[in-house]
């Protein structure tokens, strides 16, 4: 694995190396991959409603909560995986903190998809 740098330089606060890029390119895939399953869930549920024609498997209550729950299900399982390399890199003292940025800022879009998107798939006031 990694070696351990010497003691006495810390957790490299401040300092861009290649562990703080790995962080932006999971941050930016994780982001777009999140991003794009909630576009798509929204395509594909948006024939479904009280006055849709076609009664397809996707437009059942819980078939709709399912697939609402996808897009948020990744985000959370990427912040975590985040977290988990932070801690590890951490353990061995070397940079950390980009991480642990890119798993908050997955978690708040986990949280963002969630509060906004979540309602509208899944049918939060059809009857």
């Amino acid at each position: 694995m990694a070696e351990k740098l010497e003691h006495g330089e810390g957790d490299n606060l401040g300092r861009i190396d290649n562990d703080v890029r790995q962080a932006g390119r999971y941050l930016l895939l994780w982001g777009v991959i999140g991003t794009a399953l909630l576009v798509l869930v929204a395509f594909w549920l948006r024939g479904c409603g009280p006055l849709a024609e076609s009664n397809t498997v996707a437009c059942g209550k819980p078939e709709r909560i399912a697939l609402a729950l996808v897009p948020p299900a990744v985000l959370f399982v990427a912040a975590v995986g985040a977290f988990v390399r932070t801690f590890r890199l951490w353990k061995v003292e070397r940079t950390w903190w980009g991480w642990q940025g890119a798993g908050w800022f997955l978690l708040t879009l986990m949280v963002l998809v969630v509060t906004t998107g979540l309602p509208a798939l899944a049918g939060a006031g059809l009857r």
